[in-house]
């Protein structure tokens, strides 16, 4: 094999070992589900927006419930960046390819964009407005989240 070829085997597959361990790790698993973000009008102390124990639990649900729709989505978006990452520092880049990781990478992201959205609205419907106003930037690594786990990170709620 080409050191070319050998390189781009490499960063695929840790990039897939990488998605897999962060995938299993759960949202949970890295102490940044909701209530662990870094504060603000919409979480920690003195928060703006504080939810009874019956909306926490009702917000859970709705979070487990996009979290588990997600994360195949947001682990094949990895895959996909490091497979275009690779790809683009190829010794002979292969421009077709590259244009087609481009084109699945956009239609990934899109669809994300789409579940975020059914799930803040889902979340102004059964919690609140106010809740679902601090979820602007959640899913993409926005409000104290890390990108890693399609930002968790939620502040008080």
């Amino acid at each position: 094999m080409r050191n070319g070829t050998k390189t781009l085997t490499l960063t695929a597959v840790a990039a897939m070992v990488l998605t897999a361990s962060l995938a299993l790790a759960g949202p949970g698993g890295t102490g940044r589900g909701p209530g662990a973000g870094y504060g603000g009008p919409c979480g920690g102390p003195g928060a703006a927006v504080q939810l009874s124990p019956e909306k926490q639990a009702a917000f859970q649900k709705l979070h487990d419930a996009y979290y588990a729709k997600t994360v195949q989505m947001r682990a094949t978006l990895q895959v996909k960046r490091a497979e275009l990452n690779a790809a683009a520092v190829a010794t002979t880049p292969d421009q077709g390819k590259i244009d087609a990781l481009a084109k699945e990478i956009g239609d990934l992201q899109g669809k994300l964009l789409a579940e975020r959205t059914h799930f803040r609205v889902q979340v102004a419907k059964e919690i609140g407005p106010e809740a679902a106003a601090c979820l602007r930037g959640y899913g993409h690594g926005g409000r104290g989240g890390h990108g890693a786990h399609g930002g968790h990170g939620m502040g008080g709620i």
